[in-house]
């Protein structure tokens, strides 16, 4: 399991600048906050002004929120938290980190080519720097993965061409595994295509995400969906199962277990 992990954190890395969701921050009042669109948990409050090696040590060493394993975030996922300009001096969201400042942070991003040469994000401009690691010092803000962070990047995706009635992208994240639950896979596909096309707007949000169970290459995991279309609303909690193929993660069952009134 731990080998199936590490691959599908390889993918999410190599996809992650391909698409950069908004983030959806929720503080938990353990000196952290999460992350609902990732699964990262990052560290409320930042490191103070340290050369890189030290930053990174200081990650390595944290212990917050009842956890360890923290480190210092690659460049794509500290993007994860700049936010689009709105008038503002600082662009990230100043309640989930009220201490923030509109300065360089450090990531764990380096120059392969050129190993002293490591990348910065600035929350004033919301660009990428290159710095020597040596010669610079900047704040750390340490971050950690849940164990949904591995999946939330294919329930995200799905969930949004449902929402933008994407139905080619909407079909291709169900693997060739899949089965319906009821009638064919022939009859499944026409159907989704005309519930997805029919209505004039829908929307799709999900919440409360749970992995439930982990075997082999094969993951469980538990959901909130809401539904809301111009046609019809509804709430209910599924369970999808995620696998690997062709070295993809996809939606292998799906299964409604509850409707909430």
């Amino acid at each position: 399991m731990k080998q199936f992990i590490y691959l599908l954190a390889g993918i999410i890395c190599l996809s992650a600048s391909v698409d950069v969701q908004a983030a959806k921050l929720t503080v938990r009042g353990d000196g952290t906050v999460i992350d609902q669109k990732t699964g990262l948990v990052w560290q409320q409050e930042a490191s103070g002004r340290m050369p890189w090696l030290e930053a990174v040590r200081f990650c390595n060493q944290l212990e917050l929120g009842g956890m360890r394993g923290w480190r210092l975030p690659f460049k794509d996922e500290l993007n994860t938290l700049v936010q689009p300009a709105t008038g503002k001096q600082i662009l990230i969201d100043s309640k989930a980190f009220p201490q923030a400042e509109a300065e360089v942070y450090w990531s764990l991003s380096r120059e392969e080519q050129q190993p002293d040469q490591v990348w910065g994000v600035s929350f004033a401009d919301g660009k990428e720097y290159m710095f020597d690691r040596a010669n610079f010092n900047f704040q750390a803000r340490c971050m950690i993965e849940t164990a949904e962070a591995v999946y939330l990047p294919l329930l995200n995706k799905w969930a949004k061409a449902w929402s933008e009635q994407d139905v080619k992208v909407y079909l291709d994240s169900y693997g060739e595994e899949f089965v319906p639950e009821g009638g064919s896979r022939a009859q499944w596909v026409k159907q989704r295509k005309a519930r997805l096309t029919k209505p004039k707007s829908i929307n799709i949000d999900i919440s409360d995400v749970k992995v439930i169970a982990e075997e082999g290459s094969r993951a469980q995991i538990r959901f909130r969906q809401k539904y809301s279309s111009s046609t019809y609303s509804d709430e209910v909690m599924k369970v999808l199962t995620l696998g690997l193929e062709r070295g993809e993660l996809v939606i292998l069952g799906e299964k409604t277990i509850s409707k909430i009134n």
